[in-house]
């Protein structure tokens, strides 16, 4: 029985929503629930429901007891993915109309000029240009024409559209044309649908800044309706404490920061990962970690350095670039639910697209068709037929079986148990590339990291992953299939501000770099302070970013005391890291600077068990395949709720935890540890990784 006030966070995936319950004393509950991709809303109560109905309690009670409730959501980034957000107005600059189409010339990958862009999410009719004009330090030159705002206003009305976002030219300078043409529109517009590019990204750039305001008034008319609707019905269902949303920057806020900037929640559920990690380094003892986060629909990926999670300024979603302040998430199409297919040249493909929630993989009995990985799992007999996923879901072999059969066997002759062990190899593949993608190719050597297998199916692949890669441990969090949802009870309040500043690095910019700064926290104090008295007092971190004369891209390195030789020193150190070499002695320019305020809260403290050695029976086996190699043996199963600190056992072997089911490698080693988390030794690294 919880003991109140209690703690509650939310996660809605793809194909599951997450919820954890902490109390008082620090006990925890978990619940995963088929999410509700047509209805969110009705999603995040069917799991409250479900969890009141765990505790032996009505979900008035459970609410009525919720100190805090942390919400994290795809719903702004299913808007973009899905093509389905407002019909959004743009004013801007005369001349610069096009500044959405055009881009900023560039391609990702510059020898493929076949994918096309994405389609503008504001037709050129929509886009209508306004008089005025400012330089680069932010001085008019020439006066806003109020008459081009008016016009435009009537227009945008006339054409029914949602709300309207200005971005005039260099306003990251100077946000008073903006303001004056925010006044302008309020007499036709609610504010809740005004979205000015000096309040929203106020980085130079024309295109990123544009298209990040942009992406803020098209996600506005889903995210905030949604987000408002979903506290009033939390409200009178009790909920007393504050509704708070994971942003894209790893930290908690309230709706009605939200309101003032919905493209923070881009990355909202993923970016939990951080509070999450800060958890794990002081369970684990190590703070260098590479979290592999795997659900249903996709795989998300963060790297710990040092025991900190690293930050950007750009989110690419679909094709669309927004500069908000975010984790450093790489998230790639590689799912328990990814599915698997044969190409035209008779190979295995897997994904990118995934079967979801509803249908979901075959062995769901919902309605799919198409197999995937989980049924692939199934057929080799890592996960086990009937019931999953505490009993809400029931798999079904034979269906898996048959449907790998139909897809390999009758077209190239493949028996269900070979296809099955080429898409699991695929998805291995597929993910160990993701792990080098955040690790090895930004220059940080592997053999110095522990993989943290998170997610409902991350812990499956975990171990093969971990030794392609050079990896030593592997570990796996008892909450592991609720990694996220957990994540959002040991994270911060936070709130960032970024000023562009382009002027040469020196000392008199330090001192203008100090005076913004000191003007930047008083204002995120006083909105910190808002979030009650139960927290710490707001700290602050100071962030420049710098980069070479002439040079496009910058660093964000932060700013921790006042001498420059130590700030450039960091930036060539960081520089030569990604690089392989560094200017030494080239003029260092100033391009922004950021203020990141944060308020820490009761967070999920560690709690230690006494740790006696033991060789825990197994609770059963059955026929698994291990391997190309090593083929079908009988491994031995663990129930996890038997293992206690202490326990250890070698591989194969598999274990059916409260959140994930464990595949342990042949001659891996699975210790339990004192804080009741699974510890995996692999016994044969990849040449040159660390016994």
């Amino acid at each position: 029985m919880l003991v109140a006030p209690w703690r509650i966070g939310i996660d809605i995936g793809g194909t599951f929503t997450d919820v954890v319950a902490i109390d008082a004393n620090g006990q925890i509950e978990v619940l995963k629930s088929p999410s509700r991709p047509d209805d969110p809303t009705a999603g995040v109560m069917a799991a409250l429901e479900g969890l009141a109905r765990r505790i032996g309690l009505a979900t008035k009670e459970l609410l009525g007891g919720c100190s805090m409730l942390v919400h994290g959501s795809t719903i702004a980034t299913n808007t973009v993915l899905e093509g389905k957000g407002a019909k959004v107005g743009l004013l801007t600059t005369k001349g610069f109309r096009d500044t959405l189409e055009i881009r900023r010339g560039i391609r990702e990958e510059p020898w493929n000029h076949r994918p096309s862009f994405p389609k503008v999410l504001v037709p050129r009719r929509w886009r209508l240009p306004v008089g005025g004009r400012l330089d680069k330090d932010g001085q008019e030159l020439t006066a806003l024409d109020e008459n081009d705002v008016k016009a435009g206003s009537a227009a945008f009305k006339a054409a029914g559209l949602d709300c309207v976002a200005v971005s005039f030219l260099h306003s990251y300078a100077n946000g008073a044309q903006e303001r004056r043409a925010m006044e302008i529109l309020s007499a036709d517009w609610d504010p809740d649908a005004i979205f000015c590019s000096h309040e929203i990204s106020p980085y130079a750039g024309e295109y990123g800044r544009t298209s990040s305001t942009v992406l803020a008034a098209y996600v506005s008319r889903r995210v905030v309706p949604y987000l408002r609707s979903l506290e009033g019905i939390l409200r009178q269902n009790g909920l007393f404490g504050p509704l708070l949303l994971i942003q894209s920057n790893g930290g908690i806020a309230s709706v009605d920061e939200i309101a003032r900037n919905p493209a923070c929640l881009l990355l909202s559920g993923p970016a939990a990962q951080v509070g999450a990690l800060r958890h794990v380094a002081a369970t684990a003892g190590t703070d260098n970690l590479i979290s592999l986060e795997m659900g249903g629909t996709s795989c998300d990926l963060a790297l710990m350095e040092r025991g900190r999670v690293h930050s950007t300024d750009r989110i690419d979603i679909a094709g669309y670039l927004a500069l908000v302040p975010s984790v450093d998430i790489h998230s790639v199409s590689a799912g328990g639910g990814s599915i698997a297919r044969l190409d035209a040249g008779g190979m295995v493909t897997l994904g990118p697209d995934g079967a979801g929630s509803i249908p979901g993989p075959v062995c769901y009995r919902r309605g799919g068709q198409n197999p995937t990985n989980t049924d692939a799992q199934l057929v080799l007999g890592r996960l086990a037929p009937g019931p999953f996923a505490g009993g809400t879901l029931d798999l079904d072999d034979q269906a898996a079986r048959q449907s790998l059969q139909r897809v390999y066997g009758d077209t190239i002759g493949l028996a269900p148990e070979a296809a099955a062990l080429g898409v699991v190899e695929l998805m291995d593949q597929n993910l160990r590339h993701a792990v080098e993608h955040v690790s090895a190719e930004r220059g940080f050597d592997l053999r110095d990291f522990t993989l943290v297998a998170v997610g409902g199916a991350g812990a499956l692949h975990a171990s093969s992953v971990g030794r392609s890669l050079g990896c030593s441990t592997v570990y796996i969090p008892r909450l592991a299939g609720v990694f996220c949802a957990f994540g959002m009870l040991n994270s911060d309040v936070r709130l960032d501000e970024v000023r562009t500043i382009r002027r040469p690095f020196n000392q008199q910019a330090l001192q203008e770099l100090e005076r913004v700064a000191h003007q930047l926290e008083i204002g995120l104090r006083a909105r910190l302070m808002a979030y009650g008295e139960a927290g710490s007092h707001p700290r602050f971190t100071r962030y420049i970013d710098l980069n070479y004369l002439d040079q496009q891209s910058q660093l964000s390195i932060e700013w921790a005391d006042d001498s420059i030789d130590n700030i450039v020193s960091t930036y060539e150190e960081r520089y030569s890291l990604l690089y392989g070499h560094a200017h030494k002695h080239s003029p260092i320019m100033t391009c922004a600077l950021r203020v990141s305020g944060a308020r820490q809260f009761p967070g999920v403290s560690v709690q230690k068990m006494a740790v006696a050695e033991y060789g825990p029976p197994p609770s059963g086996q059955r026929r698994v395949y291990v391997s190309r190699d090593i083929g079908a043996v009988d491994a031995n199963v663990y129930e996890g709720s038997d293992l206690r600190p202490g326990a250890h056992l070698i591989g194969p072997a598999v274990i059916n935890d409260m959140t994930t089911t464990v595949f342990v490698g042949k001659d891996d080693r699975l210790e339990v540890d004192a804080t009741n988390n699974f510890v995996v030794r692999l016994a044969v690294p990849a040449q040159g990784g660390k016994a």
